[in-house]
């Protein structure tokens, strides 16, 4: 049974107040690995499993691919993707884990209240990761966007098995993540997955040919009307 849970914050709510947020495109929340990859298509996807391996503290608070330290030399975490903490920190603020029962390495931290930022080098479309009940009593997550409000959701698993979580924008405008919980680890994430590209409809040749015929009738009205 899973007990994964997506909860949307982005209205305020009491007896009689209630309003909806606008973004650049459509939203789309997955709590299941085999409808978000339905979702991505041929869409070309990187998965960060953060080496199978414990490595910590990451004292500069930053990981990326050209992180060296830990035991972690550059190239090893996958291009594309920032991971950072605020300084200053003590002990294990910022790691990747081995355990827990999650397969290889996991990033998060031992300091309660602690935030993860996740940049992304360009706009992305859809990212995913896998959580368990290490967050405790759930992870709050802010999507922000190119342009317009963030998108905020509490995201909570009664469950020590990981669960999969993913989430897309149609108008390809994801610039950045934010991650904090209210437990032991205040965030905890493995196999971050994310686009490259955008899976937007792009029309087929046939349709731009169409669209230049009515394109050039229509200069050719014109013309004949000024005559």
């Amino acid at each position: 049974m899973r007990t994964f849970k997506i909860i949307p914050s982005v209205f305020l709510s009491t007896a009689t107040l209630c309003f909806s947020i606008a973004y650049a495109g459509p939203i789309t929340t997955y709590n299941n690995l085999t409808s978000f990859n339905t979702a991505v298509g041929a869409l070309s996807i990187t998965v960060e499993d953060f080496t199978p391996n414990s490595h910590f503290p990451i004292n500069s608070g930053i990981l990326n691919s050209a992180t060296n330290e830990a035991g972690i030399a550059p190239g090893t975490i996958k291009p594309g993707v920032t991971y950072s903490t605020p300084l200053p920190g003590s002990g294990f603020f910022f790691n990747i884990d081995a355990g827990g029962g999650f397969v290889g390495g996991f990033l998060d931290t031992l300091d309660p209240n602690r935030v993860l930022t996740i940049t992304f080098d360009s706009n992305t479309q859809y990212f995913g990761f896998d959580t368990n009940s290490l967050i405790g009593d759930g992870m709050n997550m802010r999507v922000n966007f190119a342009s317009g409000s963030p998108y905020q959701t509490l995201i909570f698993s009664s469950s020590s098995i990981p669960e999969f979580f993913g989430f897309g924008s149609d108008a390809a405008d994801i610039i950045s993540i934010t991650l904090n919980g209210r437990n032991t680890f205040s965030f905890a994430i493995d196999n971050f997955r994310f686009s490259t590209g955008s899976n937007n409809n792009v029309p087929e040749p046939a349709s731009l040919a169409l669209l230049g015929i009515g394109l050039a009738g229509i200069g050719a009205m014109r013309r004949k009307q000024r005559a």
